[in-house]
């Protein structure tokens, strides 16, 4: 049995040489998973998603990693251009066995804050109706965000902060900062099972 002291992980930047790791993490999504993320069953990756992942196109990459350095989460944040400054559309999704320990909110809060360093004035996050949890991160973080309902989606539009562009919105779980890699031990963000 794993006990939560006994978690680990690796909150990291992701790139080009991380496609194996992806491809076997977007692989091992459950279908609801990959339709909350992708809008789309995506298992396996085509090369252009895939090069996307990876930071490609020019998109910040995170990934949280396990102790064996298996992805268990990943998220991007593309930035483009808005009719106030820059804005940066943010995609994140969780291996389905990792989900509900807090590890969405924690990847959520570390793209803001590199976001909100680089400058982007706003976010964008396109979420589907039936994801239920990521619209309920985004809610308790950004209760008066402006939302707009497309034919699939709700798009959340809401602006960084005075506080997140200061670098002051606390980002929960990181105990620890080096290299610009985060890292955490213990604490809440423990599987729900064993590995098998």
């Amino acid at each position: 049995m794993n006990r939560t002291q006994d978690a680990a992980y690796l909150l990291r930047p992701g790139g080009p040489g991380d496609a194996e790791l992806i491809r076997d993490f977007v692989c091992g999504l459950s279908p609801r998973s990959q339709q909350f993320r992708f809008f789309a069953g995506v298992a396996p990756p085509s090369s252009s998603l895939l090069r996307a992942l990876c930071g490609g196109t020019g998109a910040d990459i995170l990934l949280v990693t396990d102790r064996a350095g298996q992805v268990i989460g990943h998220g991007m944040a593309a930035d483009e251009p808005a009719s106030a400054g820059t804005a940066s559309n943010i995609g994140l999704v969780i291996a389905d066995r990792w989900q509900w320990h807090g590890l969405g909110t924690l990847l959520l809060s570390v793209l803001v804050s590199r976001v909100a360093s680089r400058g982007v004035s706003s976010l964008v996050l396109d979420v589907l109706p039936l994801n239920r949890p990521m619209l309920g991160i985004v809610a308790r973080r950004w209760p008066d965000a402006p939302r707009e309902r497309t034919s699939d989606a709700i798009v959340i539009r809401p602006p960084i902060t005075a506080r997140e562009a200061a670098g002051e919105w606390p980002v929960p779980g990181v105990v620890g900062l080096h290299d610009d890699r985060f890292y955490h031990l213990g604490g809440r963000h423990a599987p729900r099972r064993p590995a098998a």
